[in-house]
């Protein structure tokens, strides 16, 4: 099995002890990349760093939502941090009007100021959404879609929602990003989508040290258990695992560039 975690979040304190292990035992389990994906300003940094020493790491730099409320402070860093080589992508970026750490006017504003550095930079967006799926669409259509030139847009990040709202993310040409969450017994909803999202529209991640497999719940989820979500989605689609692991892996090359 050779596949791409697209999104994991290694210069997170659960892996301080252990995070070369951990990457040693993703390459020894045929993890083939990863993009290691910034909320802030010192972990887009450090996603800078870690791409740097690694040849098949790459990053994502960009202020989540959570931290919108200081997005001002931040923004000139993180103008910087995009132009960098192996900067693939902006994000995570987006809305979350779930746990409201950020006013909602300041979520709005950071993510608007992002996607104009995606576009600037000409590089694709990775996206959370939660509880905010109408809002974040409507922003799309209107401030981001309309500058791309043709180029791919990027990854709604951790899909939770239903088959009506994946419609419209494909039909704007986002990819589907499919983690664990896909394992978990009550994310119906999800699995549903998973049927009829088409091979060639979808990511896979782990989010780690987030969303362990269904199986692993309560430890730490790493890079490796990617594959957990490969052998799920062939499981919902009723193909064989490596035409997952092809076409996710190729996937993922595609829309962030990987070499």
């Amino acid at each position: 099995m050779v596949l791409i975690d697209t999104h994991v979040h290694l210069n997170f304190p659960d892996f301080h002890k252990d995070m070369e292990e951990t990457i040693n035992r993703a390459w020894q389990g045929n993890i083939e990349g990863m993009v290691n994906v910034g909320t802030d300003p010192n972990t887009s940094r450090e996603s800078i760093n870690l791409a740097q020493r690694f040849d098949n790491i790459y990053a994502a730099v960009g202020i989540h939502p959570h931290f919108a409320d200081k997005y001002e402070e931040s923004a000139d860093e993180i103008k910087l941090l995009a132009r960098e080589r192996k900067a693939v992508a902006i994000g995570e970026i987006g809305l979350d009007y779930f746990r409201n750490l950020s006013s909602h006017t300041n979520q709005i504003a950071a993510f608007k100021s992002q996607l104009d550095l995606a576009l600037q930079v000409e590089k694709p967006i990775i996206l959370h959404c939660r509880d905010a799926y109408t809002e974040m669409l409507s922003i799309l259509e209107e401030h981001y879609i309309p500058h791309l030139n043709g180029r791919l847009p990027g990854v709604i990040h951790s899909f939770a929602a239903g088959p009506s709202y994946v419609q419209k993310f494909l039909k704007l040409g986002f990819y589907i990003g499919i983690n664990n969450l896909v394992t978990y017994p009550k994310s119906v909803f999800l699995q549903e989508s998973v049927k009829i999202i088409p091979l060639d529209r979808m990511v896979l991640e782990t989010d780690c040290p987030y969303l362990p497999p269904q199986q692993l719940k309560g430890e730490r989820s790493e890079p490796i258990h990617v594959s957990e979500v490969a052998r799920k989605v062939a499981e919902l689609k009723d193909v064989s695992v490596k035409q997952v692991e092809d076409a996710t892996t190729q996937n993922a090359k595609a829309v962030f560039s990987m070499i």
